[in-house]
Order: structure tokens, then C-alpha cells, then sequence
């Protein structure tokens, strides 16, 4: 028998996965935890834009690619149910009939999670790589005369008078 993994393996960086949200469950009243990701910015899968789309795992591992992402195990035959909060025209959450938040919601296999993220990251990386020293050195010195600029007054630092040595 060959050595097929059942599991799905997908990798996302710390800032998209949340870890041990605490709730209580509604039938007894027990404190339980769950996990939260998000698709990053500029994910999509069959065409469809799923970006900030959010997924609850069962798992979150720390990954073989460094302690700033996380590995997360999905069921390869099941699918994965992708949600996110319609938003109105004035940026609040609409409602539906019984007061609840209105979800929209994607289901896709894990393999196209996968995919998805692995052309998403590829796509960033890509970006990285095309600007130019000179919009790199431009966003930096906008960035430091916007600090400059602000009305509030500059945070007083140490001085080489104030060094006791």
C-alpha cells in the first residue's frame, strides 16, 4: 500500500491564524477554545477572490519554515468551508432576519486551499522583487517626513549627557 498522507498541509504565517479563542458552548455552558485563519490579501481559487476569508481548523502546528508561521492540517477528502461577514454599503456588518451576522460562504477541497495560497505567495513575492530601489527609498523618506510632520512632539531620548559612564 503506497504511503498516502490523509491530511492536507497548509502553511500560513502567524498574523493569519489565531489560536485558542475562548467560547462557551451553548448546550453545557462548558469554556472551550477554537482556531481561526484568514486567507491573505489577493488569494483566489477557481477565479473567485476569497481574500479575508476565514476557516476554522481542528489543528494549528508550529512549522518546519520557521517560528513565524504555522502549519495547519486539513482532512483531504472534506471539505473546507470558507466564511466571511457581508459588510454594507456604510462598512457595518448586515443583518439578517433574526438579528445574526449574514455570512457568505465558499466551500472548496483542501487541495485548492493549498494551491491557492502557494500562487498567492508566489504572486507577493513577485511584487517584492519588482519595486525598485529608488520606490523602496521613496516610501521610506515619505514615511519618515510624515513622522516629522506630526503634531505631536518628539518622545525626548537619551543623550550622550545622560549616560552615567
Amino acid at each position: 500500500m503506497p504511503n498516502e498522507s490523509k491530511s492536507v498541509y497548509v502553511t500560513l504565517h502567524k498574523n493569519f491564524v489565531r489560536e485558542g479563542i475562548p467560547y462557551t458552548d451553548r448546550e453545557t455552558g462548558e469554556q472551550r477554545t477554537f482556531n481561526s485563519a484568514t486567507m491573505p490579501r489577493g488569494t483566489s481559487i477557481d477565479g473567485r477572490d476569497v481574500s479575508f476569508f476565514e476557516f476554522s481548523p481542528l489543528y494549528v502546528n508550529e512549522s518546519r519554515k520557521g517560528e513565524d508561521y504555522r502549519d495547519i492540517p486539513l482532512l483531504k477528502g472534506r471539505e473546507v468551508w470558507l466564511q466571511k461577514t457581508v459588510l454594507g454599503e456604510d462598512g457595518k456588518p448586515v443583518l439578517d432576519a433574526d438579528g445574526g451576522k449574514v455570512r457568505e460562504t465558499v466551500k472548496v477541497m483542501p487541495e485548492q486551499v493549498r494551491f491557492a495560497l502557494d500562487q498567492q505567495r508566489q504572486d507577493y513575492l513577485a511584487s517584492l522583487k519588482q519595486r525598485s530601489l529608488h520606490d523602496r527609498a521613496d516610501a521610506a523618506t515619505r514615511s519618515a517626513l510624515g513622522r516629522a510632520q506630526d503634531d505631536q512632539p518628539r518622545r525626548q531620548g537619551l543623550a550622550h549627557d545622560d549616560i552615567p559612564f
